[in-house]
């Protein structure tokens, strides 16, 4: 049983500011009673702060631990009376101010190379210990945000925003780099408190008003991670701080699926999945967990770009001639690639695709093969665990079982892995209803395509399974390669039969199953011709010319007074613009803007035009604005202050999100 607290925060805050703070110029002559009491002093902080943000899910039971959070959240958000408001924020921003002064000394002295042996050790423990307060200071910000974040909390000041992470930024990217070593084992301490206080301002569930991802990317991790950067200290640290900014942004994605999906058996950093539930999940939860992912990693999206080219390197030479270090960099970083494919596959291989180009490939097989391995190693265990249960035994010794390599049961070498089998679909096509269609010669497809098309023609009702199957064909054609095997002819025949088809009646069915298949056809067109379109105009001109004949009816679909089904078409509409590559359609985009500054548009197609405007604004070439810059700062405008709370919270992400307007 915990132990009450003795002492309140307001007691706490108030010793430690009786000590004043230490003068970086005179730490030669610090007492040692001085250095004792505040080094006591912040550690009880940080232990009575630990007492009220070590749960997991932020539920406190014991009675003098929940008085002890709701003094601190107090001293944080400031009293309710307003004649000791100023008094109360003072204080706050007085130990505040001490905190940070503590971490800002250290980083000073360490980066002049003037420290003393006398004081050094003295100062690494205050610098230590402040850096765990503010991560339990954020964490119970989180928490405090957490419990009601439609309204959020009136009047709340920005604490730890933008200008919090300008303070910080210079210590955060010194600590990041420390390498520890025999003598100073503790070093490793500060770059871990800087990595959590880091990942406790990313979290997806932050005030609005202190929301600083942009903040932490461009001054942060971005600095860190470009090759031309004059931040590095070390170049051969350089290897292991990439690979912990690796770490960072796959835990902040997770974090962001977890929190959108809260009832997924994911895991990051190793722990066991679903495997069963997995296979077997709504389309509907997997839609959303690889939105929350690509919308997280598209916040970072240059960061990953910094981190992939890294890696590329050990990939591109042949095998010997990588060093120890970029071996284990490489392994690192992929891991930390492998954690978010575990949970969103297609949204790793899109954003990998688009910002590494044809030199993703290697560590898209590698992903794909370590992520079947380790599924099909979770059945094994899952299967032997319930063997042992039928013969009476406790099955205690699999968690046990020792792998050689890492956490994930990988090869401790990545580089040396053997090739990824020939065949491996897309994680596009990871619920496909049907074994993908291959297709040998140009008269088959043709003959295939006719018949669909006599499928999709037929509108009676009663016969809506043939067009069903007939949508599922179209897809399994995509699936088996129809665009990239047979070539330039076979890629304009199919785009040329499937723009005769009725696709767009198919939009506005009133069966789900059908307006469902009819997304994922598109969607899997768009996948597919991605990187042809760029190729050949007349390719380009014939899918922009399909997708603008859609568009309306998928956005109509955003309407339906069937909520799956409106779901359908938003989600449609985002990921139609997300994974058609950075050509885009661009005549969409006025249509977007215009549904969006229109004040008699449904709320849902509103919704929908807001999604695909900034999936395309995060992924398509700047020429497709270029004509538009006026209209869509409106559109963006209005979104942000519709009277809608959907539609203004996808505005919002939006100017978060691209943050260039």
């Amino acid at each position: 049983m915990m132990a009450q607290p003795s002492i309140h925060a307001s007691n706490h805050i108030l010793s430690f500011q009786e000590l004043g703070q230490v003068d970086s110029s005179s730490h030669a002559e610090v007492h040692e009673q001085l250095k004792y009491r505040t080094t006591d002093s912040l550690r009880r902080t940080e232990a009575s702060l630990s007492e009220i943000t070590g749960s997991d899910d932020g539920n406190i039971n014991d009675d003098g631990n929940v008085k002890l959070k709701n003094e601190w959240v107090e001293f944080l958000n400031g009293s309710s009376a307003k004649h000791d408001d100023d008094e109360r924020n003072n204080l706050r921003d007085e130990f505040l101010s001490l905190v940070l002064q503590h971490i800002q000394d250290y980083h000073d002295i360490m980066a002049s190379s003037q420290s003393h042996s006398d004081d050094i050790c003295f100062l690494r423990s205050l610098a230590q210990l402040s850096l765990q307060c503010l991560s339990r200071l954020v964490q119970l910000r989180n928490e405090t945000f957490d419990k009601n974040p439609t309204k959020g909390i009136p009047g709340l000041a920005p604490i730890f925003g933008e200008e919090f992470v300008e303070e910080i930024a210079a210590p955060m990217k010194f600590f990041l780099q420390l390498e520890p070593n025999i003598v100073e084992a503790d070093l490793m301490e500060l770059s871990l408190g800087a990595s959590e206080l880091i990942l406790n301002l990313m979290h997806p569930h932050r005030p609005r008003n202190e929301a600083c991802v942009p903040s932490i990317r461009d001054d942060i991790l971005i600095p860190l991670t470009s090759p031309e950067s004059s931040h590095i200290r070390v170049v051969e640290s350089r290897g292991r701080t990439v690979a912990m900014i690796a770490e960072l942004a796959s835990k902040s994605v997770v974090m962001a699926v977890e929190h959108t999906v809260p009832n997924y058996a994911g895991s990051a950093g190793g722990a066991v999945i679903n495997t069963s539930a997995f296979a077997v999940e709504d389309e509907e939860l997997a839609m959303k967990r690889e939105t929350a992912a690509l919308s997280r990693m598209q916040d970072v999206r240059d960061v990953f770009q910094n981190v992939g080219k890294v890696i590329l390197v050990p990939f591109l030479k042949e095998r010997g001639n990588f060093d120890a270090l970029e071996e284990e960099t490489t392994r690192r970083v992929l891991h930390a690639f492998l954690a978010i494919f575990d949970i969103a596959p297609f949204a790793m291989e899109s954003q990998l695709e688009t910002l590494l180009d044809d030199h993703a490939a290697p560590i898209i097989d590698y992903l794909k093969m370590n992520c079947r391995e380790r599924r099909l190693e979770q059945e094994e265990k899952k299967q032997q665990n319930s063997n042992n249960r039928n013969h009476g035994e406790t099955g205690h010794e699999i968690f046990e079982t020792s792998y050689e390599g890492d956490e994930f049961g990988n090869s401790p070498d990545p580089l040396h892995q053997p090739p990824a089998p020939p065949v491996q679909l897309p994680p596009i096509y990871q619920t496909i209803p049907k074994p993908p269609a291959i297709i040998t010669s140009i008269r088959q497809l043709e003959s295939t395509l006719d018949s669909i098309t006599a499928n999709l023609e037929n509108q009676d009702p009663e016969l809506w399974d043939e067009r069903l199957a007939a949508l599922v064909d179209v897809e399994c054609l995509l699936a088996g390669g129809v665009s990239s095997t047979l070539g330039v002819e076979a890629r304009h025949l199919f785009i040329e039969k499937i723009r005769k088809m009725p696709m767009t009646d198919q939009f506005q069915d009133l069966r789900s199953q059908i307006t469902n298949q009819a997304c994922r056809v598109i969607v899997a067109l768009s996948y597919e011709y991605r990187e042809y379109v760029r190729e050949d105009g007349s390719l380009g001109v014939a899918v922009q010319h399909f997708v603008d004949c859609c568009t309306p009816s998928i956005l109509k679909l955003c309407c339906s007074g069937t909520r799956l089904m409106a779901t359908q078409g938003m989600n449609c509409m985002l990921c139609l613009a997300a994974v058609g590559g950075s050509t885009g359609y661009p005549r969409t985009v006025s249509n977007f803007c215009d549904d969006i500054i229109s004040k008699k548009v449904h709320k849902n197609r509103k919704r929908g035009s807001v999604l695909a405007l900034t999936a395309a604004m995060r992924v398509w070439d700047g020429s497709c604005f270029a004509k538009h810059a006026e209209k869509i700062a409106k559109a963006v405008k209005e979104a942000v202050t519709d009277r809608d709370p959907g539609v203004r919270e996808d505005g919002k992400k939006n100017v978060l999100g691209n943050d260039f307007l």
